[in-house]
């Protein structure tokens, strides 16, 4: 039984050397690949650096220390990328808030404060209480950058749940599949009735936008529902619903530049956090 503890001790020796060997190996491979992400992150090619990170977590999952290296170089790459997003959108916000004030010029604003989260930015040819005797489509944007389609008829009960734009062979219609995008209202007063189908900014299915493109050409609507009526788009309303759709975009844009910048010093905040703890 003595004789063979030479022999196990021999075999022991061998496998933690082969183990220090092998983690060695290891430890080479890592600094080069290390090595490899810090040229990236110098020539800017952070996308190549990340993955190369990604590489090191999976290849070496007991090397802590390597480990520690790559996590300090992808806090270092999104740093960066969030530096530069905030100088991005501080670049583009004041031309696109030059951009909107010139569209809100034809614009009122409404707002009940006591029934109201967010005003509305309505076109002026389209206040409610000029349009009241007509039907006619509108469209108003709130101060959440949600975008506001409605179809509006008076005096005749047509109980409508959808709206088709056509142009020649050319036409766009919300879907009459699923009523539920669009939200229906009716009522009398006085002995007239109205009613209204209001759809919210992609629940329209590009019927506004549809109108915007075509503002310059005849646009035939057409109310599907228990009956149906047709009637011309006027020019006044195809200009009223193309320059909302515009201030849409151009608020959805600045909602976007401003989240976008926010969610960059969320991200630089962290990392600093980090560190100093």
């Amino acid at each position: 039984m003595l004789k063979k503890l030479p022999f196990f001790a021999a075999i022991l020796y061998l496998i933690i050397l082969s183990s220090c060997n092998s983690r060695g190996r290891q430890e080479k491979q890592a600094d080069e690949r290390l090595k490899q992400i810090e040229q990236l992150i110098i020539a800017n090619d952070y996308n190549n650096a990340k993955l190369k990170i990604d590489t090191i977590n999976l290849l070496f999952p007991r090397l802590v220390a390597k480990r520690k290296i790559a996590a300090a170089y992808k806090d270092t790459i999104i740093r960066r990328e969030s530096a530069r997003t905030i100088i991005y959108c501080d670049s583009i916000l004041p031309f696109k808030q030059h951009v909107l004030d010139s569209i809100l010029k034809e614009f009122r604003f409404e707002k009940n404060e006591t029934y109201q989260e967010f005003g509305n930015y309505v076109y002026k040819s389209q206040i409610t209480e000029q349009n009241t005797n007509r039907n006619y489509l509108k469209c108003y944007v709130d101060e959440n950058a949600d975008l506001y389609f409605v179809s509006n008829v008076t005096g005749s009960k047509t109980e409508h749940f959808a709206v088709q734009v056509s142009v020649n062979n050319l036409q766009a219609q919300t879907d009459t599949t699923n009523k539920s995008k669009g939200i229906f209202h009716s009522f009398t007063d006085g002995g007239v009735y109205w009613e209204s189908l209001t759809f919210k900014n992609e629940d329209d299915n590009g019927v506004s936008a549809f109108i915007a493109q075509h503002k310059s050409e005849r646009i035939k609507v057409s109310l599907l529902g228990k009956k149906k009526i047709s009637y011309y788009l006027s020019e006044q309303d195809k200009k009223a619903i193309a320059a909302t759709y515009d201030l849409w975009t151009v608020k959805k844009e600045i909602k976007q530049l401003q989240k976008e910048s926010e969610k960059a010093t969320v991200r630089i905040g962290r990392i600093k956090l980090r560190y100093e703890n």
